[in-house]
């Protein structure tokens, strides 16, 4: 429920004429005019102008004398102004200006453009106008909005046809709209300042929108149903304009499942809702074997028509495309009302769940699936609605056959699940029990022992299996067809394979010992028979089905088995060559990829070494389905090695999950986890160490793939394997570092003869490479970096990747500055070619402004490496993003100080506004900032450094150009978050910290710089002094359990501490003089001075780790520290 709080606002209505000018200068071909009528269109709409709106529907119907351009332009400014000030909305908060006369006028106007307008383009627009109006006014106070749209498109009316077809379209999309209504209740207070009563009248108001919108989209039902059965008997019939009574079915259909969507409940229109559901199973099981025949007809004189032929002219055949569009909304209403009314939808399942699975599963045959889809490829033949209707087929079966209501065992309450079910729950049950065990008994049914083979091998044959098709674009375009098969994972798409998937693993999850027996009889049938071209591809189909299928099949499969009686036979055998034997090489090294972690440690070595093998095999699909099995392999070793490296309790952990660890094993248990264990172990230790005796051939047999690929993605493929074999094997390539640094030229002149490629895919292969590199350099260190031969492609691909002025440089600049800064991580001396670099490619992407922390990082890996002179060229640009990083962060500390004291300040009493949301810094600015402060840190401390190497011993000082960045570090120490000193942001904790480092650092040996920094603010001056008092004693619990966490705790203190002491020494605050602030600093400091005598004249444990505290000295320092502290 939302509020909405009326404001007086008056203003003149804009004139008809001036809006009319302004959209004809929109549409000028003079920039400036049409930028400037854009900007002033945007002007009128962002601010609600009285009259904008109903001048623009003026416009509209001036169909005589306004071009359809100039009306097209006028609704499309309409549509987009309504969503945003016809009402006060979510995201704007405003209160329209128009007048309730003009809104009146609007309505009327839009409805009548909407079924008289001469254009389809205006009229689509003057749909989504009136869609937009809806959400607000339906359903009050445009009460006649649904049943003025019903009557016009009913056949007996006067509209012309066309306005008939619009009219269903519009009730389509409003009750789309309509079904996510927010309810918007007009109120004269502030909802903080109401009494329970008048809260509850507000809710009494929702209420009766609610039942009223109930009630509005009940009465459309039965009369939707009666122009749908209108339509769809013209269709059948064949007569007199079926062509347009079969767009009007289809149009009615989609309102009604739209409308399935609105309603809550069907009381009072029980009969109506049976209705419909009768007359759809009806209509679907006459429209089925007409669909069946007609695409039969259609795929053969589609066939026969050639490459160039088509048949979009064909009457029949644009009959046989209606009959398939009305059967795809058949299906989605049957879909839509299972799910969002599944008690009332129980009855009339057996009948649908029949007709689907029997009349068009069973019914059509696999060289007809085969047709259709090749046809779809090479013709516009039933593109569009056969696809659908064969993915809300399966959906719908699937669906049904999850639905826990049409399960007996948990209509009877025998399922563990039953338990959570609402008292309404188990009273809608026990009204609807028999039509759900009727339900329930149809499903069951169709998955009997006498049913299921038939089903299932229906399945694999027509939807799994390779079509004819398939297999030759496998010989014509052997990289197409790898891409098209790997990217068909995802059950919504529209193709048949991941179609049929996922109908098997819902057969599985709802019964998988006949479905199972049927699917792995299937494959031993196939084993057993002769090979043949039919043979293997039904057994590549079943090999298919199983793997995608496996995580419901893995007790049943015993794959070590399976792979040493036939899986590995095929992968070593000479026999088998030609296409058809390269297609059964590729189903079994696909599986290997998806099961091959269920192999023991000596077939598993077997089988990563025949995988590798295939690397090199003469067919590029069998290579590059290698290369996936290797990839996934390499992936589970790497899981196993995360697994390795855990503690003994962690390992427990997994292996048992969060209840076993806390639970008391008895001996055998233990005994039995342990041996677990080290069963993991050992076959880590087997699966590395075939890992490394193949590194070689890994590194060669990819390498060598990618001059015989033509498809980017491919290539990207082949890397990414490269890039899991060196994240995986890490300094276990120290061995192989010359085979792979011999084969990045060659990696890096077959990228580069590919420019001519499109941008999208070039990025895509760089970031590969990029990644591949990354992982190189992280993994083997400065030796990488000193090889020339890595250099010849290193330094080449960052500068590429960091180059503006690349067409493919916005998605690579962010891989390229990780490798930059892996190089530096790894290098133990400043390369020459990055310096240039820094030079001449950081600039530019510092003043984009979009990778400012990464630039930061960057500089600061060079300032480690090379010094101050590294980033002096540069110092400037380094010095305004610093200052530019810190200044934002100021600036939000501000914002979110104000928010919160509005907050805390309560209900203010004007109406009409809302508190502020207290949000924090955004992490990506928290981290910006942080890397700047960490920047500014490390400058200052080499300035101290040069500024101590100069004659005198004097001080160095901080350039001219820092300067500001100091101040604003300071100020980013001082910031007033909204709650103290003690509140600090959370994520901004670190920042605060690195600031008041940097701040320290500058008052060190300038103690009476503190009121320059903070330009005098007592208050500011007071805060940072307060945060230092606090981190000099405040201790992170994280020390009690990190060593270095507690070094890098007692650092911050001991830091704290002496720059209290130095200012107060000097007596440069004012502040600090508070005696409750200078005991403090006494008290931080004497510890301090403690520490630092014991270390001067220590010998023992706490030399150089400041590590001996008042309460706990050794021996030594009893005798020897405490006299000289």
């Amino acid at each position: 429920m939302e509020t909405d709080t009326p404001q007086n606002l008056s203003a003149a209505p804009i004139p008809v004429e001036q809006v009319y000018k302004t959209l004809e200068a929109a549409l000028s071909f003079d920039k400036g005019v049409r930028t400037a009528a854009e900007e002033q269109l945007r002007g009128w709409e962002s601010d609600a102008a009285p009259g904008f709106i109903g001048s623009l529907l003026r416009v509209v119907a001036e169909v005589q004398a306004v071009p359809e351009d100039g009306r097209l332009m006028a609704a499309v400014v309409a549509k987009n102004a309504v969503g945003s000030s016809w009402r006060k909305t979510l995201g704007s908060r405003e209160w329209s200006r128009v007048p309730d006369d003009e809104k009146q006028y609007i309505r009327s106007t839009a409805t009548a453009v909407l079924l008289g307008d001469p254009s389809d383009r205006v009229a689509l627009q003057v749909t989504l106008l009136i869609t937009n109006i809806a959400r607000f006014d339906v359903p009050q106070p445009w009460e006649s909005l649904l049943p003025d749209l019903l009557s016009a498109a009913a056949e007996e009316s006067a509209v012309a046809p066309a306005g008939k077809q619009r009219a269903l379209t519009a009730l389509k999309h409003v009750l789309q709209a309509l079904k996510g209504k927010k309810f918007v209740i007009q109120s004269h207070r502030d909802a903080r300042l109401m009494t329970d009563a008048e809260l509850e009248e507000l809710a009494g108001g929702v209420h009766r929108q609610r039942a009223l919108l109930d009630a509005q989209a009940k009465a459309l039902l039965a009369p939707l149903r009666a122009q749908w059965e209108q339509h769809t008997a013209a269709l059948l019939a064949g007569g007199e304009g079926w062509a347009r009574r079969g767009a009007a079915a289809a149009a009615a259909l989609s309102a009604a499942r739209e409308l399935m969507h609105v309603l809550q409940d069907f009381e009072g229109v029980e009969d109506a809702l049976n209705a419909l559901l009768t007359e759809i199973q009806q209509a679907a099981a006459a429209i089925a074997p007409q669909l069946l025949t007609g695409l039969q007809a259609a795929t053969a004189a589609a066939a026969a028509a050639g490459d160039g032929g088509g048949a979009g002219g064909d009457p029949q055949q644009q009959r046989w495309q209606l009959l398939g569009k009305n059967w795809e909304r058949l299906l989605q209403v049957a879909l839509v009302t299972m799910d969002r009314h599944t008690f009332q939808f129980a009855a009339h399942l057996p009948g649908l769940i029949s007709l689907c699975i029997n009349a068009a599963l069973l019914a059509m045959d696999a060289s007809l699936v085969h047709r259709i889809r090749r046809e779809q490829r090479r013709h516009a033949v039933l593109r569009c609605d056969v696809p659908k209707a064969r993915v809300v087929l399966v959906r719908f079966c699937a669906r049904a056959l999850l639905q826990q209501l049409y399960r007996r065992d948990f209509v009877e309450g025998g399922s563990p699940e039953a338990r959570y079910i609402s008292d309404a729950g188990r009273a809608a049950i026990a009204k609807y029990r028999p039509q759900l065990l009727a339900a329930s008994d149809a499903l069951a049914a169709l998955l009997a022992p006498a049913q299921c083979p038939a089903l299932v091998q229906a399945i694999v044959q027509k939807y799994i299996m390779l079509s004819p098709a398939e297999v030759a674009e496998w010989e014509a375009d052997p990289e197409s067809f790898a891409r098209n098969v790997d990217v068909e994972t995802s059950p919504d798409a529209d193709t048949p394979r991941p179609c049929g998937v996922a109908l098997l693993e819902c057969m599985l999850e709802r019964a998988d010992e006949p479905v199972a027996s049927a699917l792995l009889a299937m494959a031993a049938q196939q084993q057993a028979a002769a090979l043949s071209p039919d043979n293997i591809l039904l057994r590549e189909g079943t090999y298919r089905a199983i793997g995608e299928c496996f995580p419901h099949l893995r007790s049943k499969v015993d794959f070590n088995a399976w792979y040493a009686s036939e899986l590995r036979l095929i992968l070593q055998s000479t026999e088998l060559t030609g296409l058809y034997g390269s297609i059964l090489r590729a189903g079994a090294l696909w599986l290997l990829g998806v099961c091959g972690s269920e192999l023991q440690a000596a077939p598993w070595v077997e089988a990563f070494g025949l995988v590798v093998q295939h690397l090199t095999h003469s067919d590029v699909v069998v290579a590059l389905m290698a290369v996936s099995a290797l990839t996934v392999l390499l992936s589970n070793c790497l899981e196993e090695s995360q697994f390795v490296s855990q503690p003994a309790g962690r390992r427990r952990l997994v292996l048992e999950g969060p209840g076993g660890a806390t639970l008391a094993l008895s001996d055998s248990e233990e005994d039995a986890a342990h041996a677990l264990a080290s069963q993991v172990d050992a076959e880590y230790k087997a699966h590395m160490a075939a890992v490394e005796e193949a590194t070689d051939a890994v590194i060669g047999g990819c390498f060598a793939l990618l001059p015989r690929l033509a498809e980017i993605e491919s290539m990207v493929r082949v890397l990414q394997c490269v890039s899991s074999s060196v994240e995986l094997l890490g300094d276990r390539l120290r061995p192989h570092l010359a085979t792979i640094c011999s084969a990045l030229p060659q990696v890096w002149q077959v990228i580069s003869q590919r420019r001519q490629e499109g941008a999208g895919g070039l990025a895509r292969l760089h970031s590969a490479l990029i990644s591949t590199v990354t992982h190189l350099l992280m993994r083997l260190g400065s030796a990488a970096v000193a090889d020339p031969r890595v250099a010849g492609l290193l330094f080449p691909l960052l500068q590429h990747a960091t180059n503006l002025g690349s067409p493919d440089s916005e998605p690579l600049i962010e891989d390229g500055l990780r490798l930059w800064s892996a190089v530096l991580v790894t290098s133990e001396q400043l390369p020459a070619p990055l310096q240039d670099m820094f030079v001449q490619r950081l600039p530019p992407i510092l003043r984009r402004g979009q990778d400012t922390a990464g630039c930061l990082k960057i500089a600061e890996g060079h300032v480690l490496l090379g010094g101050l002179p590294a980033v002096a060229p540069l110092l400037g640009p380094l010095a305004s993003a610093i200052t530019a990083s810190l200044g934002a962060a100021v600036a939000a500390a501000a914002q979110q100080r104000a928010a919160l004291q509005q907050l805390l300040a309560g209900p203010s009493g004007q109406q009409g506004q809302r508190q502020p949301s207290v949000k924090g810094m955004a992490p990506d600015q928290v981290a910006e900032a942080t890397s700047a402060a960490a920047l500014l840190a490390l400058i200052v401390h080499l300035s101290e450094q040069a500024g101590g190497g100069q004659q005198g011993g004097q001080q160095g000082e901080l350039p001219a150009e820092l300067q500001p960045a100091a101040k604003a570090a300071a100020q980013v120490a001082a910031a007033d978050y909204g709650g103290g000193v003690v509140r600090l942001p959370s994520m901004g904790l670190g920042l605060v910290e690195a600031c008041l480092e940097v701040v320290g650092r500058l008052l060190f040996k300038q103690p009476s710089l503190l009121p320059t920094l903070l330009d005098g603010d007592s208050g500011a001056e007071a805060r940072v002094l307060d945060r230092w008092v606090l981190m000099g004693g405040a201790r992170d619990i994280a020390e009690m359990f990190v060593a270095a966490m507690g070094v890098l705790g007692q650092v911050r203190r001991h830091r704290a501490a002496v720059t209290l002491c130095s200012i107060l020494y000097a007596d440069a605050c004012p502040p600090l003089r508070a005696p409750e602030r200078a005991a403090q600093a006494l008290i931080l400091g004497a510890p301090c001075s403690l520490q630092q005598a014991c270390c001067q004249h220590c010998t023992c444990v706490c030399v150089g780790g400041c590590a001996c505290l008042p309460t706990r000295l050794p021996a030594c320092c009893m005798t020897a520290c405490l006299p000289a502290a």
